[in-house]
Order: C-alpha cells, then sequence, then structure tokens
C-alpha cells in the first residue's frame, strides 16, 4: 500500500525491549545534562546512545523512524556546553523526541504497520533548528510526477483584460483567502476564494505550461473546501508557495505562462488530492490524468493516527485502568457496607463524593461519556442521601453499586483495548470540532444575512443559466431587483461599504447585461463580475463569524467593479 508498510514484526520485536531500554537510559542522561550544563561525560552518553539507537531503527529499514533517529544524532551533537540561549529550545525538541520514539515502536507493533509520514511534524521540529528545509507531507509518497506536454499552440482564450492587471487583481483575491486561512477564521468560505482565484488563473493559462500548476490547485483548493481538509503548518507553507508562484506570473507576465511548474510543488498538491478521497469531478479527472492510486486513508484518519501517536502509551492506559479500578473497588465496598448497616455509614467516608467526582472526570476524559454521565446521575443520589441523613432503601443503594460494576467493566476494557479500535480512538481522539459563533448577532439581523445570502446564490445561479443559454436576458431580468434587496439588508445591518458595493453591482447589470449585445464580451464580463459577487459572499460568510470583521475583504470586490468599469461610488 502507498504511504502504509507491513514491518517485519518477528524482527521489531526481538530489538524493541533492547531498544526502548537504550531510548529511556538517553533520555535519563539528557534530563541530568539539562541540570549539569558543563558535563560533558553525561552529554557523550546521550550521544552515544541516540547513535545506537539510530544504528539499529537502520537495520530495521523502519521508513521514517530511521530518518528521526538521524535527526537526533544530527540535533544533538549540535549542542554545546554550559549555557547558551537556544539550548533549552533545544533539550524540549530533544525530549519530544524521546517520547514519539518509543510509542511509534509499540504503535507499529500493535498495528502491525508503519505509516511513516506520521513522524514528519516531529522530523521538522528538529530540522527547523538546522535551518533545513521542511520535509513535505508527501515525502514518504511514492510518485514520479510526469511531465505533461506542452499544447504546440495556445487556444487563444480571451482575456478580457491585460495579463498582468488580471494577475495582481486575482493574486489579491487569493491572499485574502490566504490571510484567513493563516488565521483559523472561517477556513472553508477563504479556501473557497482561494479556489475561485486559481480557477480564473487556470482560464487565463489555457494551453500554456504553467497551466497545469493551476489546474492542480485549483482542484485542490476545492477539494479542501469541500472534505474540510485540516490546515496544519505544512499546508499553511504550501498555500503561501502557491501565492509567490501566483506573484512570479504577475511580475514576469507572458513569459512565466511558458516555463515548467515545479514537480515537487505539483507533487505536495496531489498528495492532498489524493489523501482527500474526494469524489468531485475535478479531482477525479487530476486522479485520472495522472494515475493516482487510492491512498489506503483519507485526511481525517490521518490526523486520528496522529492523535493516537500523541496520547497515552498502552502502558499509561492499563495502569490509568487499574487505578479507576482500586478506586472503584473501594466504593463499592463503602456501599455494600451502608446497604448492610445502614445509610449513616455514608457519613463516614467524607471522601467519596470526591472520589467519585475524580473518577467521573478522568472517564469523560478519555472518552467514556457514557459511563461518565451514569456515574454523575449516582453521584447526586449520593450526595442526597448524605445531606439529609435518611434512611436509605437497600435496593437503591446496590442500583448505585450496579452503575459502578458498569463502569468497571467499562474500564476494564480499556487495558484490553489496541491502538488501532476504535474504542482507543475515542481515548486518545481529543474532539476539535470547528464551533461556528453565532456571536452577539440579533436574531433579526441573522434572517437579514440569511436573505441576503440567498439572494446572491439565486443572483449566481441566474448568471450561469444566462451564460448557458447564449446569454438570454430573460434569466437575469430580476437580478437587479435582487440585488437592490441584498443592499437594503446591508443598510439594515449597517454596512455601508457593501452596500455601496451593491450598488454598484445593480448599476453593471442594468447598463452593461441588459443591454450588451456582444457575447465575447459579456463572456469575460461575467466571470470579472463573478468574482465580485464571491468576494461580497465570502464577506458575508465572515461577519457571521465575527459581526466587527474586516471590511476589507470588499477591496477584491470593488477591484472587480473598477475592471468592468463601473467603480464604487462612496459618499
Amino acid at each position: 500500500m502507498i504511504g502504509v508498510e507491513k514491518i517485519n514484526l518477528s524482527s521489531l520485536k526481538v530489538v524493541q525491549n533492547e531498544l526502548v531500554a537504550t531510548i529511556e537510559q538517553s533520555a535519563m542522561h539528557l534530563e541530568q545534562f539539562s541540570s549539569e550544563r558543563n558535563n560533558a561525560e553525561l552529554l557523550q552518553s546521550c550521544i552515544d546512545g541516540i547513535k545506537q539507537i539510530s544504528g539499529t531503527l537502520s537495520l530495521l529499514q523502519l521508513k521514517g523512524i530511521d530518518l528521526l533517529a538521524q535527526e537526533l544524532v544530527q540535533h544533538i551533537t549540535d549542542i554545546p556546553l554550559g549555557e547558551e540561549s537556544n539550548t533549552d529550545r533545544k533539550l524540549e525538541r530533544l525530549t519530544s523526541a524521546f517520547f514519539i520514539l518509543p510509542r511509534y515502536l509499540e504503535y507499529c507493533l500493535q498495528t502491525s504497520r508503519s505509516m511513516p509520514m506520521l513522524l514528519i511534524p516531529y522530523i521538522n521540529e528538529l530540522r527547523q533548528f538546522r535551518n533545513a528545509p521542511p520535509l513535505p507531507e508527501s515525502h514518504f509518497y511514492e510518485l514520479e510526477v510526469p511531465k505533461m506536454a506542452s499544447p504546440t499552440a495556445h487556444n487563444g482564450t480571451k482575456l478580457g483584460e491585460e495579463l498582468t492587471s488580471l494577475v495582481r487583481r486575482l493574486r489579491h483575491m487569493y491572499q485574502v483567502g490566504l490571510l484567513r486561512v493563516l488565521q483559523d477564521k472561517g477556513t472553508v468560505p477563504a479556501l473557497s476564494m482561494m479556489a475561485r482565484a486559481m480557477e480564473r488563473l487556470e482560464t487565463a493559462s489555457a494551453g500554456y505550461a504553467m497551466g497545469e500548476l493551476w489546474t492542480v490547485c485549483h482542484a485542490l483548493l476545492e477539494t479542501a473546501a469541500e472534505k474540510r481538509l485540516h490546515v496544519n503548518m505544512s499546508r499553511k507553507r504550501l498555500f503561501s508557495a502557491l501565492d509567490r508562484e501566483i506573484k512570479k506570473l504577475q511580475t514576469e507576465g507572458q513569459g512565466a505562462l511558458t516555463k515548467t511548474p515545479d514537480r515537487e510543488l505539483i507533487k505536495e498538491l496531489l498528495y492532498l488530492v489524493a489523501l482527500s478521497h474526494s469524489e468531485h469531478p475535478r479531482a477525479t479527472a487530476v486522479m485520472k490524468r495522472y494515475q493516482l492510486q487510492p491512498l489506503p486513508f483519507n485526511d481525517a484518519e490521518l490526523q486520528q493516527e496522529l492523535e493516537f501517536l500523541k496520547g497515552p502509551s498502552a502502558k499509561t492506559i492499563e495502569s490509568m485502568s487499574a487505578v479507576l479500578k482500586d478506586e472503584l473497588r473501594s466504593t463499592k465496598n463503602i456501599l455494600e457496607r451502608a446497604a448492610q448497616g445502614g445509610t449513616e455509614l455514608l457519613g463516614e467516608s467524607p471522601e467519596l463524593l470526591d472520589t467519585l467526582n475524580k473518577i467521573a472526570e478522568i472517564l469523560a476524559v478519555v472518552g467514556l461519556v457514557s459511563a461518565s454521565d451514569s456515574l454523575r446521575q449516582e453521584i447526586k443520589k449520593i450526595a442526597g442521601w448524605q445531606k439529609n441523613s435518611d434512611d436509605v432503601d437497600a435496593e437503591d443503594l446496590l442500583a448505585v453499586a450496579d452503575t459502578l460494576l458498569y463502569i468497571e467493566s467499562s474500564v476494564s476494557g480499556l487495558g484490553k483495548t489496541t491502538l488501532s479500535d476504535e474504542r482507543l480512538a475515542q481515548i486518545n481522539a481529543t474532539s476539535r470540532h470547528d464551533v461556528i459563533a453565532n456571536s452577539q448577532l440579533a436574531e433579526a439581523e441573522q434572517l437579514v444575512l440569511e436573505e441576503a445570502e440567498s439572494g446572491l446564490a439565486l443572483i449566481k445561479r441566474a448568471l450561469s443559466s444566462f451564460a448557458e443559454s447564449n446569454y438570454d436576458v430573460g434569466h437575469i431580468k430580476n437580478v437587479a431587483t435582487t440585488l437592490n434587496s441584498v443592499r437594503g439588508g446591508m443598510t439594515l445591518l449597517t454596512l455601508p461599504r457593501a452596500a455601496a458595493l451593491v450598488a454598484s453591482c445593480v448599476r453593471f447589470v442594468e447598463k452593461a447585461l441588459l443591454q450588451n449585445e456582444q457575447p465575447a464580451a459579456v463572456q469575460h464580463m461575467l466571470e470579472t463580475f463573478a468574482d465580485a459577487i464571491i468576494s461580497l459572499e465570502h464577506y458575508l460568510d465572515m461577519i457571521k463569524y465575527e459581526r466587527g470583521a474586516d471590511d476589507s475583504v470588499l477591496q477584491v470586490a470593488e477591484e472587480s467593479l473598477e475592471a468592468l468599469g463601473y467603480p464604487v461610488q462612496t459618499s
């Protein structure tokens, strides 16, 4: 399988204990050295241990972890004796790597597979310190990107405006979305906006060698928005690299279109398209064109595996399970004695509620939410009994004991679970679902926003039908009216810049689209006008997240209208 490798379990089992012992000993020497910065013997012992680990892992031919060990060797040999400003940070990186080495070995044994891409974030942390370029996510992705044959002639696509001017405007559109992505604000609509910029670049570059890059970029960004791909630091760097490619086109002009795009950059884009498992026609076409094989995991599963690796080890879970079971048995004994000797015995155990609350919190943390909720209900009952000191039916006490028995059974299962099981996913993975803040928008404002968004969606459909019908104006006769409704909404929401922009859109529709009889000119105008509508749509999505969102995003729409000859008139 691509990206997942079977491993020689017998060889790994033979050396695992020795490996882990060497790792633990080296980690101990490192910890001692952090307190005795001038102790050359401790530092050398740690270096020798890491070299031994690296040599053993190289013999095992475990991709990824051998590279991590090599980076460790380089990293630790750069640590000087004595106190230096960045030594603490270097030691922190080493400590993190010492944690992940045995965890990954345990992961390989429990899952009977190796996924080297899981180690790339840890490898890059070490590479960063020696100013080495970070490994791309596709480093372990076995793909030789073919060089696509350049067309013999350009297809003659009409740009409708000078190339440099068009690219400058489209780069601004891309950057507006990119900034939101870098800030982790409204990532999905921001990716959609970036995809729109790539779509326009793809059209402008059709027939040229550089068009290949924009085609793959367009597919990825569309897929990223659709599939909600996790945007990590590596992907932010990739999106920033694409901005630099657009800048080259902006500064070099027509000559840049004929250059062959970077194969490694395209490989990284293709890896993410394959990782998305998208069935979108554009992504499917790219997969087919490059003859990509589907990956055996998708992005969500990859992120989950990364969480597994950061989570507690199986030994930690077993230890926690044992402690919880001891606490539960102690609690059951107290309840059983109270059932036999009277509920006043509950008052003789003031620590009971604290213990149960602690257990409930731990259960919630490890993902046993149902068991935690059940226990909290029983805690309320016990608190009431302690407070009132009334006689309690023995059956009620036994019912609580039964609940504890159920919880004990759930906890027992933890120690028997491996990292590949669904239960352990609940233990290790922290839920990080995006929470869309309704913030402080009043209900009336939300309704106005929804109406405006519906209006823009209706306008986009009308424009699409207009183009597909060879510019039958019957499809757009109500667009100006809808736009005026949107403008009214912007005024109600006290968004004057947006309202002025929509007013310019109305003028364009009434004076250009409804009266223009030149299809060739209309085609370009529609594309540029669609840029303005999409930018406005992105702005509305932003203020759903944050009522006081920066309206500078509207500059993209204003530039589009200015390119059409209908500049926004501000009061």
